[in-house]
C-alpha cells in the first residue's frame, strides 16, 4: 500500500519537508526534493516547530 505524502514547514523559516512513511525529504533551493533523514527525530518527538501544510501550499511556494 502506497502512503500519501504529508507536508510540513517550520514555524520560522521557509524550509518545506515531505514525509512518506519513514522517508523524510526537504525541498532544496533548486526545487528538488533532497534526503532529510536527519530530521526524523523531530517527528518521533512530536516537535512543534513543524506544522503540517497542504500540498497546495507546497506548490505555491
Amino acid at each position: 500500500m502506497d502512503e500519501k505524502p504529508r507536508y510540513y514547514k517550520f514555524v520560522l523559516g521557509s524550509v518545506i519537508v515531505r514525509r512518506i512513511g519513514d522517508k523524510i525529504e526537504k525541498k532544496g533551493k533548486n526545487g528538488l526534493w533532497e534526503d532529510a533523514g536527519n530530521l526524523a527525530w523531530r517527528f518521533s518527538r512530536d516537535d512543534d516547530s513543524l506544522i503540517e501544510i497542504s500540498e497546495k501550499e507546497v506548490m505555491s511556494s
